[in-house]
């Protein structure tokens, strides 16, 4: 078990941050170019940055619960600060209420599941995936 000051070390703070800085510049241009394709939206951004967040959700707590063994502070820059800066659950909630706000509660519906069904597929794979690879 760990202690609770090993979390707080300066260097799990120092590796959040970088990893923090990384993940939303990639959300940031993820979301860019999805807006910038013809009939694209900040929607399939979104949608990408949580799908591709979760696959590597999956493979981080694959690859923790292995014997691989990996730095700790390699699993806080990845896990909170890329991931967790990566991914929104606040946009994807707002963006499916303005959707249904505008009456578009079929777009809502869909883009709703497709965010929790692919985001869940995605993780499930890729954990498998990379559970196999370090087995």
């Amino acid at each position: 078990e760990k202690h609770p000051a090993t979390m707080t070390s300066l260097l799990n703070l120092a590796a959040i941050a970088v990893g923090g800085a990384a993940g939303s510049l990639c959300r940031y241009g993820v979301t860019v170019a999805a807006d910038a394709i013809p009939g694209g939206s900040t929607l399939w951004g979104t949608t990408i940055v949580n799908v591709i967040g979760c696959g590597l959700l999956g493979g981080i707590t694959a690859l923790e619960s292995s014997e691989t063994e990996v730095s700790e502070h390699l699993m806080f820059a990845l896990r909170v600060g890329f991931v967790g800066s990566l991914t929104t659950f606040s946009t994807f909630a707002g963006e499916s209420t303005v959707l249904a706000g505008e009456g578009r509660w079929a777009a809502s519906g869909i883009y709703v599941l497709a965010n929790l069904v692919l985001g869940w597929a995605t993780l499930v794979a890729v954990s498998g995936w990379v559970g196999g690879m370090t087995d």
